[in-house]
């Protein structure tokens, strides 16, 4: 029997949410009602908008948890869409959206780097890949190992706290220790580039184990995985998964042109995750509150990154 892929889009997971949201909303109302009793009109008015969206922003990214958690449950894989991905609510006179992306399907350059200090030459042989898929050139690979590389040596395109960034106003060393996070990259030579930090960046995690989710990677992703996998492959894979989402690494064989590199890459691919960047907006009156996290949904759910403002 064929199993139902679990797309985040999915009607069912759209109730769900919305369902969450009711007992959110109930919750938001009876509290900012004790807040703000003892105010003045216009300053209960200004204070409700921006308390109400705070909290939804917030509710909005431990909904989209719960959802994720409820519609992955028993699933062995997964695929989520961009387009359903994104969603936007009217919750009373406010509206929330809620953004979704799979961490899996993002490389973790910090395996570049091994526990001896040692380069891993296949991560980053991927990571150069990558780069280049992204149309941007062999110098950000290398000032993203120097980065987190244990030294102060330069690559020969890279940079090092003495060389370039103690330059800089205002001044600052290199880490040289692995990312914390993906917007981390922005303090690194390059990824201060706005198109190279979204087109390499957003391909970046530092969450994950290394394997792809080969359902949720961009093109780019994919052409890392391998130097045989051209454009117009990792395209088809796209293309495939789209109408037919892989329900098993061996499901990358089918797409034409995979035949013989499916196995190379086998090893290095996932179809589920459960690793999400979970971003939300709120809009209340003039109010405007956002949140971003990542989220592990093993188990119980666990904020790996956290973000609001």
């Amino acid at each position: 029997m064929r199993l139902k892929r679990p797309v985040i889009g999915d009607e069912k997971g759209f109730v769900l949410i919305v369902a969450l949201l009711v007992t959110a909303v109930l919750v938001i109302v009876i509290t900012e009602v004790v807040q703000t009793v003892q105010m003045s009109v216009f300053s209960v008015g200004v204070k409700k908008d921006s308390q109400r969206a705070a909290i939804l922003a917030e509710g909005g990214v431990e909904l989209a948890s719960r959802a994720i958690a409820e519609l992955n449950k028993g699933k062995n894989f997964l695929y989520l869409s961009k387009q359903d991905a994104v969603r936007s609510l009217p919750v009373g006179d406010g509206v929330l959206t809620i953004s979704i992306e799979d961490e899996q399907g993002k490389l973790n350059p910090n395996l570049i780097i091994m526990a001896n200090g040692e380069v891993n030459p296949e991560a980053q042989a991927a990571y150069e890949r990558l780069v280049k898929a992204c149309g941007y050139k062999k110098a950000l690979s290398d000032a993203l190992i120097d980065w987190i590389d244990k030294d102060e040596l330069p690559r020969g395109d890279g940079a090092e706290g003495y060389d370039y960034y103690r330059g800089l106003n205002p001044p600052y060393d290199s880490k040289n220790a692995p990312l914390s996070s993906a917007d981390e990259l922005r303090l690194v030579k390059g990824y201060d580039d706005p198109g190279a930090f979204a087109s390499v960046g957003g391909n970046v995690t530092p969450y994950t184990d290394g394997r792809l989710n080969i359902n949720d990677a961009s093109s780019e992703a994919i052409m890392s995985l391998s130097p045989d996998i051209t454009q117009e492959l990792a395209q088809r894979a796209v293309d495939y998964r789209t109408a037919t989402p892989f329900e098993n690494t061996a499901d990358i064989r089918k797409v034409a042109g995979f035949e013989t590199i499916g196995f190379a890459v086998q090893g290095r691919i996932t179809v589920n995750s459960a690793l999400f960047r979970i971003r939300t907006r709120a809009t209340v009156g003039d109010a405007v509150r956002e949140a971003e996290s990542v989220v592990d949904i093993t188990g119980k759910t666990k904020v790996l990154y956290w973000r609001q403002r």
